[in-house]
């Protein structure tokens, strides 16, 4: 979750959109859109935005001033980028570039509900898991297939829920939001300009060495924000890009980059900050965490993420739908040796996976220091593991910040004494 946002990455996204529809069906199966939005953005000026008043001041202009190169940049890009099929490139990894509105666009689609908002997640989830116990065709189900709600809608009639699924077709139904549209087009692409995490770093770093000399504060998104203005962007949509454009942008950028940071902060500082209000979109992800708080409570999981909601709903689907109710018990597990490992919620996530020894307990961290305190402690977490899953044959300690992993196998335990 950002602060911060090139309103031009909407504009270039709806105007690629635009200049599709115009296209072959053949020829718009040989575009990537992702690909398209990054060759014209790299040749458009950033106009980066933190508040509300920056965004609305960055959309009139980019409307009033670019709206030509808009266009020409995203028809030049439509010529020049075409999908090559032998090309062996690889996609961003999901932590890079996957947002709360890629996730809430997942669910929408996995819970048949095109208008879902966060708010309304923790409700969808509960009726979807209700409608799969009760109907064993719930992939099939969709608000445009009128004849599979007819069969579900006589079921259910027949069981005394008519009012039920009346409810949630209606609820299916609505007008999309406008501004859940907005906030949902980021989901339709994936690409990162490079210069933003090495301009935030920069700032950071930066606020260490003169925190005592500026007059007034500001913040790391204000000043991050008008430094990326100033700067060429620099997007990418592969790991092979990503890694090209940040090698450029160290090599030719780093002295400009520092530059322009403390220039950002000297002129920052000595203008007073106006009461801002957030980004638009950031209301969105504002309900976004309190709808992952609310599942947290529902399910007894602390572990539950907007990053692993997704595979979550989709694993107790799975299992409801084979009429299998030992998830719920396998979950409530789960939650509790999390609220034993001393992390706050959300640190890591854990997992049970089976083999022929027996039972795996998987623990992803998302911190270096969940995967410090865990590796160091590793008798802990088996003790809290043995007396939850007593057949548990290891513990696998992973991290998406370190390229390397730990296991704590039965002998370790016995080793430890704690078999």
């Amino acid at each position: 979750m950002t602060s911060l946002k090139n309103v031009l990455e909407e504009i270039v996204v709806v105007e690629v959109q635009n200049q599709l529809k115009q296209l072959s069906k053949a020829s718009c199966e040989i575009i990537n859109l992702s690909e398209v939005t990054a060759f014209a953005l790299n040749r458009l000026p950033a106009l980066y935005a933190s508040n509300s008043r920056g965004w609305l001041q960055q959309r009139k202009r980019a409307h009033n001033e670019l709206r030509d190169q808009v266009v020409s940049a995203v028809q030049n890009a439509l010529l020049g980028v075409k999908r090559n099929p032998d090309r062996k490139d690889t996609h961003i990894t999901a932590i890079k570039v996957e947002t709360p509105a890629h996730v809430l666009v997942n669910l929408q689609k996995l819970f048949s509900k095109p208008s879902l908002l966060w708010q309304n997640v923790p409700e969808a989830f509960q009726e979807t898991l209700t409608l799969v116990a009760q109907s064993s065709g719930y992939v099939e189900l969709s608000t445009y297939d009128h004849n599979r709600i007819r069969e579900i809608k006589s079921y259910l009639r027949r069981k005394g829920h008519d009012n039920d699924l009346e409810n949630w077709c209606q609820r299916n139904t609505e007008i999309p939001n406008p501004d859940l549209n907005s906030y949902i087009i980021s989901a339709s692409y994936s690409v990162t300009n490079v210069l933003e995490d090495l301009v935030q770093q920069e700032v950071k770093n930066q606020l260490v060495n003169m925190a005592n000399i500026l007059p007034l504060k500001v913040g790391i998104a204000d000043i991050s924000a008008y430094v990326l203005n100033r700067l060429p962007p620099m997007y990418a949509t592969t790991q092979q890009g990503l890694a090209l454009q940040n090698r450029k942008a160290k090599k030719q950028m780093a002295s400009q980059i520092e530059s322009a940071v403390i220039q950002a902060m000297m002129t920052l500082s000595k203008k007073p900050r106006r009461l801002a209000i957030p980004l638009p979109y950031l209301k969105f992800d504002e309900d976004c965490e309190q709808a992952i708080k609310e599942l947290r409570i529902i399910f007894q999981r602390d572990d539950i993420t907007w990053r692993n909601i997704t595979s979550l709903a989709e694993y107790a689907i799975a299992y409801e739908q084979n009429g299998m109710k030992s998830w719920q018990q396998q979950w409530r597990m789960l939650g509790q040796i999390y609220s034993e490992m001393y992390l706050t919620p959300g640190e890591a996530e854990l997992s049970l996976n089976r083999n022929s020894e027996g039972e795996i307990l998987i623990i992803h961290t998302h911190t270096r220091e969940a995967f410090g305190w865990l590796a160091d402690n590793p008798k802990d977490i088996g003790i809290s593991a043995l007396r939850i899953f007593p057949t548990v044959a290891v513990i696998e300690l992973h991290s998406s910040v370190l390229d390397f992993s730990v296991s704590y196998t039965r002998e370790d335990m016995v080793a430890d004494g704690i078999i």
